[in-house]
């Protein structure tokens, strides 16, 4: 009686064991380098037939997640993934990891008991897919055999810009394809109507160079924001796009610059006078440097903006290395340049789609400064939110997120949704507006006893910002389901109706 006992005691081990999972096992390796930092290697050995998704953000399927919050005074110096390969899903091309994956980083660790690592991943085979989770304390460590195994997989590491083959085309045409479609948002689409309009009063001889510094212009900022981002990064490794949205300063800023753009639009702002006197003396006055400042000046406008296809894209670069996110950015300065550099190599199809003088350009005039004074107003909401102004009621409770808050709500079997979010982002808006605060949602909560947790970055916040690492990503809006039955979550998609959240939150 008492060996059958045993053995079921093992047999229950065994099932919640870290290498329960017979589609992934997880073996660690590491030690402690010369200078007292724990250098750390995970190899996934991933079962036949089965595959799962790389370390970054996509339109499918939950990535592989290593996170190390849950131990304290813990700082994570540097971390990489081996390089992911391509396979589809329908007519889909994804990132992910087939037999091997690797994943390595350095901890400044000081304590005698070392850490343990939160591991989850979405393994899949053909239409059964499995969202999977371990807490791994890391074996003894031994510096020696660390140093053995990673000598015997760094090729997968050195040959990252290579190995990633065709996964890294499809991000930087998904960079390229979110760049195009960054025009059409409502802080950018009038300010290109705007540059049009100038446009058509170009020389045709001047139209080549126009396009050309006007591009150069836009990919100059894409390298020096590029720049930014590599060198903030290093002390705030939850930056991603938008972070500066997160300055009061910076939105002050923008909703000037908007202001001075409606201004000219509507035509009470005349670049003549002594405005002029002031920019010719700045040598604004050629069409080349009016043209590259233009660029310049583009990208500042779009930086409060998201795209589809962009948050794939970035979310993929801020992870890889430095050659890989100049790549990633350089193509979406190229896509956001794009549309205007064609308007201007080709007089002939912008003089029949931009309006004549008279009447009807009046009323494009008025048509593209709509988008404009809303953004106005959505800017000066913000920065009123940001200095404390103004506080947003809403008629649904939410708590303030933080990991420990959602771990302690686990172990209590509740149902879980957490809303990452911000006041500048203009898709988190309507969700709210449409989705998040309606009577679906509300049955939802009351149905479900749903607990609902809300991570605002409109101003950094620590605890959001860890939020966001532990799902793998970078920006808002993110929304995320526990069911409470298990520790394993859904990423809802980012654009949210009544139905979808009832088709999710079940």
């Amino acid at each position: 009686m008492k060996l059958l006992r045993l053995f079921l005691i093992v047999f229950s081990l065994l099932l919640i064991s870290p290498q329960a999972y017979s589609q992934v096992k997880v073996n660690a390796y590491n030690g402690y380098n010369t200078g007292g930092l724990l250098e750390v290697l995970l190899e996934f050995d991933i079962a036949k037939d089965w595959h799962i998704f790389a370390a970054y953000d996509q339109e499918f399927g939950s990535p592989l997640i290593v996170d190390w919050s849950q131990n304290s005074d813990i700082k994570v110096h540097e971390e990489s993934f081996s390089a992911p390969q391509e396979y589809k899903i329908d007519e889909f091309i994804y990132a992910g990891y087939e037999k091997k994956a690797y994943y390595k980083t350095t901890l400044d660790w000081k304590n005698e008991k070392l850490p343990k690592a939160k591991i989850s991943w979405q393994a899949c085979k053909g239409d059964e897919c499995l969202p999977q989770s371990i807490s791994l304390q890391l074996p003894k460590a031994d510096y020696k055999i660390y140093q053995k195994q990673i000598a015997l997989i760094a090729p997968y590491f050195a040959s990252q810009s290579t190995a990633i083959g065709h996964s890294l085309w499809f991000v930087i045409l998904s960079a390229l394809l979110g760049g195009i479609i960054l025009n059409l948002m409502p802080c950018v689409l009038p300010v290109l109507g705007l540059k049009a309009l100038t446009l058509a009063k170009t020389a045709p001889h001047h139209r080549y160079k126009e396009a050309f510094f006007y591009t150069l212009g836009v990919l100059s900022s894409m390298m020096f924001l590029v720049g930014i981002l590599y060198y903030l990064r290093r002390y705030n490794p939850h930056l991603g796009w938008g972070f500066q949205m997160q300055s009061p300063i910076f939105t002050g800023f923008m909703f000037l610059v908007f202001v001075f753009l409606i201004l000219i639009l509507y035509g009470g702002i005349h670049v003549s006078g002594k405005l002029l006197n002031y920019l010719d003396k700045l040598h604004f006055n050629t069409p080349t440097a009016e043209a590259f400042s233009s660029g310049l000046l583009a990208v500042l406008i779009a930086s409060p903006c998201t795209a589809p296809f962009m948050g794939m894209a970035v979310g993929y670069a801020l992870f890889a290395p430095f050659h890989i996110l100049l790549a990633v950015f350089l193509s979406l300065g190229l896509g956001y340049a794009l549309p205007y550099a064609a308007l201007a190599l080709s007089p002939r199809v912008t003089a029949k789609i931009l309006p004549k003088a008279g009447r009807w350009l009046k009323i494009f005039k008025i048509v593209m400064g709509i988008p404009l004074i809303l953004t106005i107003i959505w800017l000066g909401w913000v920065f009123l939110t940001q200095i404390g102004l103004l506080i947003n009621n809403r008629h649904i409770n939410w708590e303030k997120y933080s990991p420990q808050a959602v771990e302690q709500t686990l172990q209590k079997h509740q149902p879980i949704f957490i809303d990452f979010t911000a006041d500048w982002c203009i898709t988190c808006l309507v969700n709210h507006k449409t989705s998040l605060q309606s009577a679906t949602m509300g049955e939802l909560v009351q149905k479900l006893n749903l607990k609902l947790y809300r991570a605002d970055i409109t101003k950094m916040d620590e605890q959001a910002a860890q939020g966001l690492k532990l799902y793998q990503r970078l920006s808002v809006p993110l929304y995320v389901y526990y069911d409470g039955k298990s520790n394993d979550y859904i990423v809802l998609p980012q654009i949210l109706t009544p139905q979808i959240l009832s088709d999710y939150l079940k």
